[in-house]
């Protein structure tokens, strides 16, 4: 009986420390029948705001490449290239900017326990342009963790899988709205 009793403690301390965050799933594969343009990755600009959170340029650039090709209606290459390079009417250079964001809250329950809410942001703005067209995007990503310390024990964060959900979904959002951009020039 005693090691029920301690079994069941063992699972409600471990499953009340950190609460179930949903997954959004996001669906933006094959929302064209054929490519509407051709994509040149080319500057990308990472703000953080905070040393735990952060996501290289690199990332960024996979995370897009991966949302933009999901779509089927671009055609992606990080190749260099310069605006007066571009010789037909539907290439287009991409510029990034992506600002990534951490807010953590931290309030007492009671004696043994703190709750702490963890915020984490990241808004990703593109500019696709060539010699005479653009389009713009800009969108935000939002995750919201709750965690609880009791006694002052936690359990450890995940924070590549948050932050691949961040970015994950990030891309996939602006992959969406620049669809809507070129289908509306």
């Amino acid at each position: 009986m005693k090691r029920i009793l301690l079994a069941l403690f063992v699972l409600l301390f471990v499953s009340g420390c950190v609460d179930k965050k949903r997954v959004l799933n996001i669906q933006n594969e094959g929302l064209c029948s054929a490519p509407v343009a051709t994509i040149y990755l080319n500057d990308i600009e990472v703000k953080n705001g905070d040393e735990s959170f952060h996501i290289s340029k690199e990332e960024i650039r996979d995370a897009l490449t991966v949302s933009l090709k999901a779509t089927k209606c671009f055609r992606v290459s990080i190749d260099k290239r310069d605006k007066e390079s571009l010789n037909v009417e539907n290439e287009y250079l991409l510029d990034t900017k992506a600002a990534l964001f951490r807010e953590k809250e931290i309030s007492e329950k009671n004696i043994f326990k703190k709750e702490i809410k963890e915020l984490l942001s990241m808004t990703i703005s593109v500019y696709a342009y060539n010699k005479s067209k653009d389009v713009s995007a800009t969108t935000k990503s939002e995750l919201v963790i709750n965690k609880s310390k009791i006694l002052g024990f936690t359990t450890t964060p995940e924070q590549e899988s948050d932050k691949k959900m961040i970015l994950t979904n990030a891309a996939k959002k602006i992959s969406i709205l620049l669809k809507k951009g070129f289908y509306k020039l």
